[in-house]
């Protein structure tokens, strides 16, 4: 209600909203009635690519926190990973492993890393992911879980085998989960990354100059970064591609 009667003031001549894509669709069709200048900056299911030819254990020792920082709640999260088969199953290892050593905890700790989700109600709109994905057969290679008694924790949760088809790959989760995936192909990684109505942020990693560059001018991304998670830079503009805003 307050974000209507604001959006429609005729005092206001700008609207720029960072929430859900429904939001801001809706908030575009409100300030389309009056032609106001719009920024949205919303919903996000971006890609971590790892080739072969790279620092794998550096990329997998440093991905965790580029899908699980601040608890999975954020519109970056490189949630779908892309993981060149012939380091796949030791990329997963490592990885796993560097996810399991997070520590899920009080947030006013200087020791812990990942705190609780927002609400309840946040925590049970991940945990129907979760159930989607046992219920489709995905493998858990960790989480999944409330570690806690009280609090609205979740531990990270890493999937395996995820379809194609499933919410949890297709879907923003804005919790913490993440689905890992071989490929073979370049070009056949790429039209899956692309295949995704968001188009945010991502990773590249590879030690390829050439094809860092090239695998970026494809990825249909607003920001990328490579050979690092972190994508979102003060000195440069900050926005996305199709559903992910403008």
């Amino acid at each position: 209600a307050i974000g209507e009667a604001l959006i429609t003031h005729p005092h206001i001549r700008k609207v720029s909203l960072t929430g859900s894509t429904e939001v801001g669709r809706r908030a575009m069709e409100l300030a389309a009635r009056d032609f106001k200048r719009v920024s949205l900056e919303l919903g996000g299911k971006s890609p971590n690519i790892v080739f072969a030819d790279a620092d794998w254990q550096a990329a997998a020792d440093a991905s965790p926190m580029s899908v699980f920082a601040n608890t999975g709640q954020d519109c970056c999260a490189r949630s779908r990973m892309f993981i060149e088969r012939g380091i796949y199953d030791k990329f997963v290892d490592r990885f796993v492993a560097a996810t399991k050593k997070l520590v899920v905890g009080d947030p006013t700790k200087t020791e812990t890393q990942l705190g609780p989700l927002v609400s309840a109600n946040q925590r049970a709109a991940v945990e129907e992911f979760i159930a989607d994905a046992r219920k489709h057969g995905s493998k858990f290679a960790c989480g999944g879980a409330r570690p806690h008694p009280k609090g609205y924790y979740l531990e990270p949760t890493v999937l395996l085998d995820v379809g194609k088809t499933d919410r949890c790959w297709r879907e923003e989760i804005f919790g913490p989960v993440v689905c890992l995936t071989p490929f073979d192909d370049e070009a056949a990684m790429l039209r899956e990354v692309n295949a995704s109505p968001f188009g945010l942020s991502g990773s590249i990693w590879t030690n390829d100059l050439r094809r860092a560059l090239r695998v970026a001018r494809r990825v249909e991304s607003g920001v990328l970064s490579i050979n690092s998670h972190s994508s979102v830079h003060v000195e440069a503009p900050f926005g996305g591609f199709k559903q992910s805003g403008i």
